[in-house]
């Protein structure tokens, strides 16, 4: 029979939403994550000195030339001890700089999940619940780095082309669940 259902398809994106709704879960709003990712991003910006690391090596490179050349200075005069001082005056000036602290901009990271356990329970359940409704889901974890400190994670499930949102959370604080 040409019309018994045998040959139609779904899409992934109607295969996960009906999976999601079987499970008695409803996906977050892919714009709760958007304005949660840019407030995220915004809360840890790059510090100063890494804005201004350009000017900063330019500033270190002028202290460094101008200490050797008072050292040579002082040394062709005779005054040993003042250019001993001038000279490591200038070169702990000059390399005082690497003591600064230096934070990139925070980024956003995604991953494969492989263990669970890291998610929090509510989130996990959810998760847990849809894999089962849906088998071949793929689990995604997005992270939020800055100099390699995890700040923010949310979880995502994926079939295929389509993506639902499971959760997000803050170390233990959950700011949405499925």
């Amino acid at each position: 029979m040409p019309f018994d259902g045998a040959r139609f398809a779904f899409s992934d994106h109607e295969l996960l939403d009906a999976a999601l709704s079987e499970s008695g879960l409803r996906a977050i709003d892919p714009g709760c994550l958007a304005r949660h990712a840019a407030e995220q991003l915004r809360r840890y910006p790059a510090n100063w000195a890494y804005r201004h690391q350009h000017a900063i090596a330019l500033a270190q490179i002028a202290v460094l030339l101008t200490g050797v050349g008072l050292f040579v200075g002082l040394l062709s005069a005779q005054h040993f001890p003042s250019a001993l001082i001038a000279g490591l005056a200038m070169f702990g000036l000059g390399s005082s700089v690497l003591l600064l602290p230096v934070k990139g901009p925070a980024e956003w990271r995604e991953r494969p999940l492989a263990d669970l356990a890291l998610v929090p329970s509510p989130i996990r359940e959810a998760a847990e619940r849809l894999r089962n409704r849906l088998p071949g889901t793929e689990l995604v974890i997005g992270e939020l780095y800055q100099e390699r400190v995890r700040l923010d994670p949310y979880l995502v499930a994926e079939f295929g082309q389509a993506r639902a949102i499971l959760g997000i959370w803050d170390g233990d604080i959950i700011l949405a669940c499925a």
